[in-house]
């Protein structure tokens, strides 16, 4: 009869761990998931000097994941939600409720952003423009650059996200392949501010896999936005995460390997030989940028001539 390979329980659900192979109950599972992330935000020293803490939480499992462990392993740490609505059909206000009933729940301070009510537009407005092929790298910049900005804005000085191992991954794996040395450079569990409108960002669950996120919010009946972004769908994203997975069929661990061999290895190498972006004020928006126009105002621009022509 199969049973948990730590308490020995036989109650249903058992989750099997692709890391170990074996067998795990809930209770177990909840204790080993919130002492790695724990583990893993103590040794990269994630919390070192901060003064006012933000989670990035969108909806979906992973950054749910994140706030409720940061209840249970560190509760003492106070922290504040930042949730942006995109403006995708449907999907965007399923998260949004998601998000808000999480926050009520656990009297968690939440700070909205509405893209529609307050830029005019929203992600879903890119769908037929020019860039219908690049919706994910599209909604990466708009991401980045408002969080950062509201983190700024509020006082915040740390921005916790939810990108887990898979993410992180991915990432590197598309860097790598084509030798975007600078950006490689950034992909780390702590990124130091090196501009004083830009917070400290961090990554809890960067040793996390998916997996291992999606057993976490079933243990702890945490309901989250279980619709996916219709707008992935067929994604250069998606296709290279499976393709990662089936490397790790032949190479067991492979994404572990690959973090640990970026941060041990690359990372020494890639600080002493590539310096931080130079940085100037944005002339439209005045945040931190390496051009004239920084990314974000320049993809406004050209949708919000869209929106308007339309």
């Amino acid at each position: 009869m199969e049973q948990c390979s730590r308490c020995k329980t036989t109650e249903k659900p058992l989750f099997r761990l692709k890391i170990t192979g074996r067998l795990i109950c809930p209770s177990c599972f909840i204790k080993y998931y919130e002492k790695k992330v724990k583990n893993t935000v103590l040794k990269y020293g994630m919390l070192k000097d901060v003064r006012k803490l933000a989670l990035a939480v969108s909806g979906g499992k992973d950054s749910l994941a994140l706030a409720r462990v940061f209840l249970e392993a560190f509760p003492k740490i106070k922290f504040t939600i930042i949730h942006l609505n995109l403006g995708i059909p449907n999907y965007s206000d399923e998260c949004q409720g998601v998000v808000e009933r999480f926050c009520r729940e656990n009297s968690i301070e939440l700070i909205l952003y509405d893209l529609k009510n307050r830029n005019g537009y929203s992600i879903y407005d890119f769908v037929d423009g020019p860039f219908s092929k690049r919706l994910c790298g599209v909604c990466g910049i708009v991401k980045r650059y408002l969080m950062n900005k509201i983190a700024f804005e509020n006082g915040f000085d740390t921005l916790a996200t939810g990108h887990n191992l898979d993410d992180t991954v991915e990432v590197l794996f598309n860097l790598y392949i084509n030798g975007r040395i600078d950006e490689v450079a950034r992909i780390r569990p702590v990124l130091s501010s090196v501009n004083p409108r830009i917070v400290k960002k961090i990554k809890p669950l960067i040793e996390m896999t998916d997996e291992e996120d999606l057993y976490y919010v079933i243990s702890r009946k945490i309901d989250y936005a279980s619709s996916e972004c219709p707008l992935v769908k067929g994604s250069r994203m998606i296709k290279r995460k499976k393709l990662i997975l089936k490397i790790e069929e032949e190479i067991p661990h492979f994404k572990y390997l690959l973090l640990k061999t970026h941060i041990k290895r690359f990372l020494p190498i890639l600080e002493e030989y590539v310096p931080p972006p130079s940085l100037r004020e944005c002339e439209k928006c005045g945040m931190p940028s390496v051009d004239l126009i920084c990314s974000f105002c320049k993809l406004s621009s050209r949708i919000e001539r869209l929106v308007e022509s339309n």
